[in-house]
């Protein structure tokens, strides 16, 4: 009787012990996804970061968890001294909900086990490319600086990128982007640093993701209640890039297109016809008689409206200047050709035509 009982206490030991290793384990088990994952509502969403040489598993910690592809940097650091592997510089573009364990695979030298240099990595080390992209300049312009930043053939290769429909994907702004235009207007013009072995997909998504960071909420808020589409927005933006010289006039500029789109007028913007005629070696011409003539969507003194496309990159003030536009009723403006890269405004023909003959010497 005895026996029986020391059996069964310890057939609940027993029990208790394995159902403790279980629970435990489990609960390692849930921590381990848990954390080696984020709960990100933009789950899928392409984010690019770049690994330098400078950094260590401390500063990728920072930037992974600024970019919100992990939850906790310490868990990372964590994990990257298990793996064994070592950072490898570069550009990587990581989509959102990746695992901690696939986000290491992607930026490390894995430790194979040898104890031999691994030279031929060493050697073969991305570096820093630093290239600088200017506000109103179109893509051509773009993949030149590429190109003479050290990607070869970088011109041909990022205008692909940017005609490339996989590029969009988990950038909801891109929603009114015609399926058959390009990126124009939406790669934002910033400096930016790209490892040697970026490829054009993984720098024209980070661009794009610059983009989508300063376009803040009230940004997009201020859309709304414009009554503009995004792609509208841009197009106005990209022509008012190109006119304005002065901080102080973008947003008189951006007015003037407004009203005269309300007005259901031509908006005779000289850049779209510069746009339409540009091409390598000369990619902004100056505006001729065969050009103003030429039978083209993108000829604003012949057709109405906006142009099919956004005709440049611009900046985050010419954003804001058609966003924020002034409170003025001008239809009208001119270049006033006298250094200081001003314009006159006017709110009628008669005015338009006394200033062309003040400041320009024309139909006086």
């Amino acid at each position: 009787m005895c026996v029986i009982r020391v059996f069964t206490q310890s057939l609940k030991i027993v029990t208790i012990v394995a159902v403790a290793v279980a629970v435990v384990a489990a609960s390692a088990g849930f921590f381990t996804y848990w954390t080696d994952r984020t709960a990100s509502e933009d789950i899928g969403r392409p984010v690019t970061i770049q690994i330098t040489e400078d950094d260590d598993t401390g500063s990728v910690a920072d930037k992974l968890t600024d970019a919100g592809l992990v939850r906790w940097g310490v868990y990372f650091q964590a994990r990257m001294r298990l793996s064994g592997g070592e950072l490898r510089p570069g550009t990587y573009t990581i989509l959102k909900g990746a695992s901690v364990s696939e986000i290491i695979s992607r930026i490390t030298v894995p430790d194979d086990g040898s104890d031999e240099e691994n030279t031929d990595t060493a050697a073969s080390a991305p570096t820093a490319i630093t290239v600088t992209f200017i506000e109103g300049q179109r893509l051509g312009e773009f993949g030149d600086a590429l190109e003479e930043a050290g990607f070869p053939n970088g011109r041909e290769k990022f205008l692909a990128a940017a005609a490339n429909p996989a590029n969009r994907q988990g950038f909801d702004f891109l929603n009114g982007v015609p399926a058959d235009a390009s990126l124009e207007g939406f790669l934002f013009p910033d400096t930016y640093t790209f490892g040697s072995d970026a490829t054009m997909d993984q720098i024209v998504q980070q661009m794009l993701a610059n983009f989508d960071a300063r376009f803040t909420d009230d940004m997009r808020a201020q859309l709304s209640a414009s009554g503009l589409t995004m792609y509208q927005a841009v197009t106005i933006a990209s022509i008012v890039e190109r006119e304005a010289a002065v901080p102080e006039e973008r947003p008189i500029i951006a007015k003037v297109y407004l009203n005269r789109i309300d007005q259901d007028m031509l908006l005779n913007a000289d850049p779209t016809l510069s746009y339409m005629a540009g091409q390598e070696g000369d990619w902004w011409p100056q505006i001729t008689d065969e050009i103003l003539a030429r039978d083209d969507p993108y000829n604003t003194y012949l057709y109405t409206g906006l142009p099919p496309t956004p005709i440049s990159n611009p900046g985050l003030a010419s954003l804001q200047a058609v966003l924020n536009p002034a409170d003025v009723t001008y239809l009208y403006f001119v270049a006033k050709d006298d250094g200081t890269d001003t314009h006159a405004f006017a709110d009628t023909l008669e005015e338009q035509t006394a200033n062309l003959c003040t400041y320009q010497g024309t139909q006086c």
